[in-house]
Parts: structure tokens; sequence; C-alpha cells
């Protein structure tokens, strides 16, 4: 489905996650159809209206720096079910910007950006994740598989976090079902029961806004 996101969350705080699930990943995919591992710094910080507009809609709104290109993007909220996630995701790029706030001035002079309004955004918390990422070709079905470190800032205190996602790309979604039922039976990981993101939104209402 056009600009619909599908992906597995698996939580990865425990002791070495990461190594566990790259060890699975070597188990079931042949190193032939796994890519050269990219890092990106990522930079997300998410905004509402007063009142949380987006909130109400169960809209979730960033703007993102991933190593100076920006971008904004909108994503309904789902839960999470066996760490599933299916939603949709909007992506508008945000060209000659440097910084924060002129990301936000470029949204207030757009208005509106499929059928949402963008002006007046405020931040709410930001997530600095610092994401190894993997191509992967599983049967017939592309994957793209992120180890994420991530920095959350909330009302000015911080939380580290780790987490593991595998975000379908092509191909058939039985082979990507299937791959993400494999990869959890061997690593022995637990699917994640919340995402950063809603992490975030729970510490947000546990400590206040700034």
């Amino acid at each position: 489905m056009k600009n619909m996101e599908t992906e597995f969350k698996w939580e990865a705080n425990a002791a070495r996650a990461f190594g566990r699930m790259t060890a699975a990943l070597r188990a079931v995919v042949p190193q032939t159809n796994i890519s050269t591992e990219r890092r990106l710094d990522i930079q997300d910080v998410y905004l509402d209206h007063f009142p949380h507009t987006f909130e109400k809609q169960k809209i979730a709104f960033r703007i993102r720096n991933v190593n100076g290109v920006w971008e904004a993007t909108f994503k309904t909220r789902t839960e999470l079910k066996n760490g599933k996630a299916v939603r949709r995701e909007e992506t508008l790029s945000l060209p000659g910007i440097s910084k924060l706030e002129e990301a936000v001035e470029f949204l207030n002079l757009k208005k509106r950006w499929k059928g949402l309004n963008v002006q007046d955004l405020r931040p709410l918390f930001s997530i600095h994740n610092k994401r190894k990422v993997k191509d992967l070709l599983y049967k017939d079905a592309r994957a793209e598989l992120a180890f994420d470190s991530c920095e959350i800032t909330v009302a000015g205190r911080r939380v580290l976090m780790k987490e593991i996602e595998m975000e379908y790309k092509s191909g058939a979604r039985i082979s990507f079902e299937v791959l993400a039922e494999k990869l959890t039976q061997i690593s022995q990981l637990s699917y994640a029961k919340i995402s950063k993101v809603k992490t975030a939104c729970a510490l947000l209402k546990l400590w206040g806004e700034e």
C-alpha cells in the first residue's frame, strides 16, 4: 500500500541485544544478501500545537535532520501488536534548511500540508539516534534492519534507550513476516511493547513540558 509503513520492533536494552540479533541475521540470511552497514546520525524533534492537536488525532509529527539533510514527516500512531506496526507515513523535503528554527518557519509559510495545519508548531521532545543500518534480501522480500542507540530528551531530562527495528521495503510480505519470526526465535529477543516515540510521550506526560 502506498505511503504505508510496516515494521517490526524488538527491545534491545538487554545485554548483547545487538550482537544476538546480528548473529541471528547471519544464521538466516546469506551474507551476500546483507549490505555493508551504514551509519546515520539522526536528530528528531517532535512537535505539536497547543493544545495537542496532533496528539488528539493520533498523529506523530517530527522534523528530522539526517547527516545535514532536513525533512518533515508525520505518521499515524498505532499500537504495537507482537512487535508489528502498520501506519500511514508522509514525508516532506525541507530544502535549504540548516537549523530547526528555519524548518519551523518553512512550515509556517506553507501553512497546510497533506490536510494538516503545520503553522505554530512547538517542540515537545527530541530523540538523538545513532543508527546502524543493513539492507536485506530474504527470499523475495527486501527489508531494512536498523540498530538504534537513542538519547531521548524530555523536559530537560535525558533517557538512554536501545531498539532494533526492521522495515518492509518491497517484495512478498509473507517472506518479511517469516524473517521476523525466525530472527525472534534465534535471537530470543522480545518484541517491543512500546516504541521510543511512545516512551518519550509517556515521559512527557509524567514530567510535564518545559
